[in-house]
């Protein structure tokens, strides 16, 4: 079973959801990162730890919404923590 890792946050003033998924079979296989309903963006991971594989997605979501506001739903600067 996947483990997916999601947050609730507002992209240019939409709500929206960001999306990892950690491995099918193991935390390392398998490795996507999605923004609300698009198609999942597949990656080979750099390692089979968590913390890496969640770094790793969310370096490749910060790149991908670079150009966009991206906030908490208060209107804070997400962190990308």
């Amino acid at each position: 079973m996947a483990i997916r890792w999601m947050k609730n946050l507002m992209i240019d003033g939409a709500k929206s959801t960001i999306e990892i998924q950690l491995g099918d079979r193991k935390l390392g296989d398998k490795c996507y990162t999605r923004v609300n309903n698009e198609i999942e963006l597949w990656f080979e991971n750099f390692s089979d730890l968590r913390d890496d594989i969640l770094a790793q997605g969310l370096d490749i979501l910060k790149q991908r919404l670079e150009d966009k506001n991206v906030t908490y739903q208060n209107g804070t600067p997400y962190d990308w923590q």
